[in-house]
């Protein structure tokens, strides 16, 4: 038999690694691979490289496909699930993370009126609640009195210091009585933990009235 050239061999051997040639062809580059060291080596570097068939390309293009797809929507379903809750966060913060509202004389007085009920008179144009307990009898100065305490709060929603999200302004001041008010000899105005201070005496009424503004005393 002729002895067939490396040149040949080598043109034939990516055919030989995917498989595509005839019996013969396979036989002759078998043979040839067992006497030449350059085409052998020639071989082993091109089953090194990943050759696709031409007829499994377009299965590997669609998996391809498939996978960029799947890896898409799950990023646009991560942006809105990141961004449905930072949403969620702003809005919790703006409405529900209320803090209190400082004292100041032109946002609440405290009036009596003519049966002795106490009512306090918030003058600004929005809050976001009242906190106001009954009368307690507490020591001050030597003396026991019956004081109640108050404050009142606000969000980033509901501030007189800020621009107000809802559309009207309070024409008339906003009334809230006392409970059992005729009562009471002193109103405190400030944030107040009364836990802190009846059941786990983290807290003094002498500390927590300190921190408070007197507003009013009979």
């Amino acid at each position: 038999m002729k002895e067939v050239k490396c040149s040949v061999i080598q043109d034939l051997l990516p055919l030989y690694v995917d498989e595509v040639v005839s019996d013969d062809t396979k036989s002759l580059v078998n043979e040839h691979l067992l006497t030449c060291e350059i085409c052998k080596n020639e071989y082993e570097q091109l089953k090194g490289t990943l050759y696709v068939p031409i007829e499994n390309k377009a299965t590997l293009f669609s998996q391809l496909s498939k996978r960029w797809n799947r890896k898409k929507w799950l990023l646009i379903f991560g942006s809105i699930l990141t961004t449905t809750l930072l949403g969620f966060a702003l809005f919790l913060f703006m409405f529900y993370y209320a803090k209190p509202i400082p004292y100041t004389a032109d946002l609440f007085v405290i009036e009596e009126l003519e049966d002795g009920t106490l009512v306090s008179n918030y003058l600004g144009e929005s809050h976001a609640g009242s906190h106001m307990t009954h009368p307690l009898e507490v020591k001050i100065g030597g003396e026991m009195k019956n004081i109640s305490l108050i404050y009142y709060d606000e969000t980033i929603a509901n501030s007189p210091t800020k621009v107000n999200l809802r559309s009207y302004n309070r024409i008339v001041s906003e009334q809230s009585a006392f409970p059992d008010s005729k009562n009471v000899d002193a109103v405190y105005y400030g944030e107040f933990d009364l836990e802190k201070v009846i059941i786990n005496k983290e807290q003094t009424w002498e500390d927590l009235l300190q921190q408070m503004t007197l507003i009013w005393e009979r």
